[in-house]
């Protein structure tokens, strides 16, 4: 008996087979404007059952039906007009699935008519893809990269994450070295794989082997590389003891869907190779600002190329290719990288990127193509939606000036600091932090969610107070030309004098060959070097020159205004050489309008704000010869004031 059951079951998945195909072979069914069907597929178990199809023609239309197989009856089997047809479907004794046709056709008309696919399971497991074989384009926008795949199945399934990656081709020996294996596999999304759910599966499967069509989506990354690349993504049963069965019965285990994806156009490695990959990036960016392709790449607005006049080209190769380039107005969604092609400009010694459509409601990944540029001075990623670094950014260390990493979605310091910092970078001058806000009303930090505040949902938080090593991290990378950090969610104090020298830092007397570093000090700020002594307005005390902290000395911008500090401003800001520079007033002192800390204290510095009788007079005087001994720099009076008397003596000069 178990023999005969066997070779039952094989005999039903046999006829399933056979009619799939012959389903194809029939090609599309014919659309008519007269005569349309409520349904055009019947999926059924093994059970006798009836199934009703709503016919909709012109009063005057004779149609007739016809069944491909003798298991499927119709009633009425022909007609006039509208009506309702009863397909009857026989059981099955087999152990696999059987298909048959109708169709239902204008009897004056043979080309107009609809078909009807009728699909029944036997009592066998079986998990068929409608399209077992997918082909895809290299690209698409976002919102059209995924592949939409009707699963009919008796049996509760899942994808299997273990995803089958191959070529089409046989990579070159060039090649070989330098694609990296994210190029070559995990281009299918798993974690972007929308499945019914086991329960959701489970209650459409509730009549045992009646069979069920399931939608699933796959979504899929773009290719970039000139190879066809092939995923076999399996489906298995999420019960791991069902067995699926072949036409003779026997356990099949796999079953496939196999994605082809079509190559990319091959980018070469000159000029054309270049202006390729800009227009690639542009594109996939879904970027709001193009320009004329026709036009030489010279002409457009977003690049510029090497010069063989340029001293600092990186070589005799690089003359003709970009050297700089911007993409701003883009919508790149969660989920997505920027585009790989970047890795291609490798001559790049500038880039920027801006403005990514509802970036603060985005968390973005960079991606690391940009980490592999040997080039690159100057980056600038704002605005952007960025969350985080990529694993090989400090790769960049070696050769980055200038990074601006504004307007992004870092929740705390640490998440750059950790990273970006002054032994991976030492070469940078210029670090822009400024803007890390993800919600522009937050005025008052005592009425927000803690819990959304200090896990970054509102933007990057930092209590200066409690937690403020990384803050002073930044504050000890001399070399710092410019150091932005205005407008993010920063409470408690600035680190005052003591703090700071507990911490470590020397005033510039005590800095070893401070007069060579630091040229200000032969004249303008000879201040520095000596014990006299200048009275700090409204604050009843007064400061040495040879007291006073070095801190970021070559800074010429100092940013960390609209956040929500309290305190007061220490003496190593009050006094820095370049204090005037970094516009004090807007830049420092100006912290958030009526805004308030987490303890509900409203913000700004005390020994300035609530201090009436503060003014610059202890930086630069007045400008009289015979008051310049009460402040700092009284050299400096004409250059930010002007009109002071010329000439006569000057303290600290001597």
């Amino acid at each position: 008996m178990k023999f005969k059951n066997k070779i039952v079951y094989g005999l039903v998945l046999g006829a399933f087979a056979l009619a799939s195909c012959q389903k194809d072979e029939d090609g599309p069914t014919i659309s008519g404007d007269s005569l349309t069907v409520d349904r055009e597929e019947i999926l059924v178990g093994p059970d006798r059952i009836h199934e009703t199809v709503l016919v909709t023609a012109s009063d005057d239309l004779e149609w007739v039906t016809s069944s491909s197989r003798f298991f499927v009856s119709t009633t009425p089997a022909n007609g006039t007009g509208s009506a309702e047809v009863t397909f009857v479907i026989d059981s099955t004794l087999e152990a696999g699935s059987r298909t048959a046709q109708v169709r239902i056709m204008n009897r004056n008309d043979e080309s107009e008519r609809k078909i009807i696919n009728i699909t029944q399971f036997g009592y066998g497991k079986q998990i068929l893809p409608r399209k077992p074989e997918v082909q895809i384009e290299s690209s698409a926008s976002y919102d059209d990269r995924y592949i939409d795949a009707t699963i009919t199945t008796n049996v509760a399934f899942e994808v299997d994450p273990a995803v089958e990656y191959e070529l089409g081709e046989e990579l070159t020996p060039e090649d070989q070295a330098s694609l990296s294996e994210s190029d070559l596999k995990n281009w299918i999304r798993m974690d972007g794989i929308k499945i019914p759910s086991a329960e959701e599966q489970n209650a459409e499967l509730d009549s045992k082997d009646r069979p069920r069509s399931f939608d699933i989506r796959i979504p899929w990354e773009m290719n970039t590389i000139p190879y066809t690349r092939i995923a076999k993504i399996k489906l298995v049963p999420t019960d791991p003891d069902v067995e699926l069965v072949d036409k003779d019965g026997n356990p099949t285990g796999e079953v496939y869907i196999t994605v082809t994806q079509e190559s990319a156009q091959r980018i070469t490695d000159d000029r054309a190779g270049d202006s390729l990959a800009v227009v690639m990036i542009n594109e996939k960016i879904q970027s709001m600002i193009s320009w004329d392709t026709s036009e030489n790449m010279t002409n457009w607005d977003v690049v510029t190329l090497w010069e063989e006049t340029d001293e600092d080209k990186p070589s005799e190769e690089a003359v003709g290719r970009v050297r700089s380039v911007t993409f701003s107005m883009f919508n790149l969604q969660e989920g997505e990288t920027f585009p790989r092609e970047i890795r291609y400009l490798k001559y790049l010694e500038s880039v920027t990127l801006q403005s990514n459509t509802n970036r603060q409601i985005r968390e973005m990944d960079l991606g690391e193509e940009i980490g592999e540029l040997e080039h690159l001075k100057n980056l600038t990623v704002n605005s952007y939606g960025l969350k985080g670094l990529p694993a090989n950014f400090v790769r960049l260390g070696q050769t980055l000036e200038k990074l601006d990493l504004g307007a992004n979605n870092f929740a705390k310091l640490t998440d750059i600091t950790t990273v970006v910092n002054k032994t991976n970078f030492p070469k940078l001058k210029v670090l822009k932090l400024s803007g890390n806000r993800r919600n522009d009303t937050t005025g008052e930090l005592n009425t927000e969610n803690r819990e959304e505040l200090t896990g970054g949902e509102l933007g990057m938080y930092q209590n200066l107070t409690t937690d403020r090593q990384a803050f002073i991290d930044l504050l000890k990378w001399d070399a710092l030309e410019e150091l932005s950090l205005s407008y993010e969610l920063f409470e408690g104090s600035l680190p005052t004098d003591e703090e700071m020298a507990a911490a470590g830092f020397v005033t510039y007397k005590e800095t070893p060959q401070a007069e060579e570093k630091y040229p200000l000090l032969q004249d303008t700020c000879r201040w520095l070097l000596t014990d006299r002594e200048v009275v700090l307005p409204g604050m009843n005390r007064k400061v040495k020159g040879s007291e006073v902290l070095c801190v970021l000395p070559y800074a010429k911008v100092f940013a960390i205004n609209l956040n929500f500090l309290t305190g007061d401003v220490p003496d190593w800001i009050l006094f820095h050489p370049y204090l005037q520079e970094w516009n004090p007033d807007s830049m420092i002192f100006n912290q958030w309008e009526d805004g308030k800390d987490t303890q509900g204290n409203s913000v700004g510095f005390d020994n300035v704000k609530n201090n009436p009788d503060f003014g610059y007079g202890y930086y630069y005087g007045n400008g009289k010869e015979a008051n310049r001994s009460e402040a700092a720099y009284p050299m400096y009076y004409n250059k930010y004031v002007g009109g002071g008397d010329e000439g006569g003596t000057w303290p600290d000069q001597q």
